[in-house]
């Protein structure tokens, strides 16, 4: 009798902590706030570079595994993350950018239960078939003449705080060479030394260009983003050889920008470098 009280006692304390164990586990899925991939993409001249697409794709790819990761971290049917690619529209070209961004992007949180590992499946399989049918469209121009170049401080001022999701953790992934320029300069907006391109780097000295940006007050015009959103912009390359200061100028105007704009968290600024070396610089963030 004994031993079977025992065993009776065993199994019932198995099941008490079998059950403490699940709702354990489901207090924690509650508690962990969804997390929010976004890329936003540049698709200007830059990508006339050997190898730019190839190394932005890369990283692309590798922040998407990241997001699946977090996404299965428990359990994917409860799952709420999202990943997503923008690309900023750029004037003349024949790109359909809403085809491809509704292609690119996953949320789980609006997925139904049943298909939210297929989705992620799918998704994974499809990416790099999708990216490397974006390069094609995206290549329509052998010259720089042929790109407008991209407008990221009106895309940011126009989009920016809808990148980021309410009650998410919110990452942006931005691939740019970091500059703000244009082959026609003249829609340009300029608040005494604030602009919305970054065309007067030009006017800055090489020797003492920060005291001078910081005593005449140069800069970007700012704009309203999410505070607590993390910014990581990766791809950063100067276009001039005579000025081996260009990315130190974009990288200060960059954080200086997004700290006017009320980002808290310093960004995460990576240079244009091999893809490997980048893609470690990325991972250290997520």
């Amino acid at each position: 009798m004994k031993k079977i009280i025992y065993i009776i006692s065993l199994l019932t304390i198995n099941a008490l902590f079998t059950m403490s164990c699940a709702n354990g586990k489901e207090k924690i899925e509650e508690k962990r706030k969804p997390m929010n991939y976004t890329v936003v993409l540049d698709l200007s001249d830059r990508i006339l570079l050997p190898n730019q697409l190839e190394k932005d794709f890369y990283l692309i790819e590798n922040y998407f595994n990241s997001f699946e990761k977090t996404a299965r971290l428990n359990l994917v049917l409860t799952s709420k993350d999202r990943f997503s690619i923008k690309i900023i529209p750029q004037k003349y070209s024949p790109l359909n950018v809403e085809q491809f961004e509704d292609l690119l992007h996953i949320y789980l949180d609006e997925t139904n239960i049943k298909d939210k590992n297929n989705s992620l499946e799918s998704m994974k399989r499809n990416l790099p078939i999708i990216l490397q049918n974006l390069k094609k469209e995206a290549l329509y121009g052998k010259v720089s003449k042929q790109y407008f170049g991209v407008d990221i401080w009106a895309y940011l001022h126009d989009n920016g705080l809808g990148l980021s999701k309410k009650d998410y953790i919110n990452i942006n992934l931005v691939l740019t060479d970091g500059y703000f320029d244009f082959e026609n300069q003249a829609h340009v907006i300029q608040s005494k030394n604030l602009y919305t391109s970054t065309k007067f780097l030009n006017e800055l000295p090489s020797g003492n260009w920060k005291q001078v940006a910081e005593t005449k007050q140069y800069g970007l015009l700012p704009i309203k983003l999410d505070t607590k959103t993390k910014w990581v912009i990766a791809g950063i390359a100067g276009k001039k050889s005579n000025d081996i200061l260009q990315t130190e100028k974009i990288t200060y105007f960059w954080e200086k920008w997004l700290k006017q704009s009320n980002v808290i968290e310093k960004p995460e600024i990576i240079l244009n470098s091999s893809k490997t070396e980048m893609n470690s610089k990325l991972l250290q963030q997520l």
